[in-house]
């Protein structure tokens, strides 16, 4: 169980955790594992290349630079204030990969529409990569933690007339593969093989696990 160790980790006054994530689902996922967090969105321009690359790779490196990017601009932010915390920083990215093409979100409604029609009738599998950055025996440079899960997902036969109304939601927006299995669009999944929170945007028992591991490293003990 990871909750003995959350209620450690939120009693202490020498770390601080942050989320480098603006996403809604991400935070209320952390909030229900009743962690306590800071916001500080990441500024990285996710511009990886995916030439070569498979998805859960492609996902890790974004998380990781993520990562790296808020763990140093916080690190110096507090430095200017005269602060001293130990951070834990969480990051994810979530991409969906579909006929060996990797789709994050869409640029705009015309390519929603084209990946709903690829995954009408079809599987995709959906990749999170998480990082966790921390810093350990006052070092500067984080220690990184990462990892990937990866969920198939099964979509039944959408036609037109039921792709049309699904755009005109606008729930296809910031969201990687045009969809949120959690949303309107969970009227076309068929079946998932994985972890449901992974497609969501971030896996809760991979996290857990992995968490419950650093923490022990850090010394924060179970109550």
């Amino acid at each position: 169980m990871i909750l003995q160790y959350i209620n450690a980790l939120n009693a202490s006054t020498k770390w601080r955790v942050v989320l480098a994530s603006k996403s809604p689902r991400r935070q209320e996922i952390l909030r229900n594992l009743g962690i306590e967090f800071d916001v500080v969105a990441s500024t990285f321009e996710e511009n990886i290349s995916k030439e070569g690359v498979k998805g859960h790779e492609y996902a890790i490196c974004t998380a990781r630079e993520k990562a790296k990017e808020v763990y140093h601009r916080t690190t110096r932010e507090e430095q200017e204030q005269k602060k001293k915390s130990n951070l834990i920083v969480i990051s994810a990215d979530t991409v969906v990969e579909s006929f060996g093409n990797i789709l994050e979100k869409p640029r705009d409604i015309q390519d929603a529409r084209a990946m709903m029609e690829k995954h009408s009738n079809n599987s995709h599998k959906v990749h999170t990569g998480v990082c966790i950055a921390y810093n350990t025996n006052e070092k500067t440079t984080p220690e990184l933690k990462h990892f990937s899960e990866t969920t198939v997902v099964n979509f039944a036969e959408i036609e037109r007339k039921e792709v049309d109304a699904f755009l005109a939601t606008n729930e296809w927006t910031d969201k990687a593969g045009g969809y949120g299995i959690q949303g309107y669009a969970s009227s076309f999944v068929k079946g998932i093989e994985g972890d449901y929170f992974n497609v969501v945007g971030f896996p809760v028992h991979a996290f857990s696990r992995e968490l419950k591991i650093i923490l022990d490293e850090i010394g924060i003990d179970s109550m």
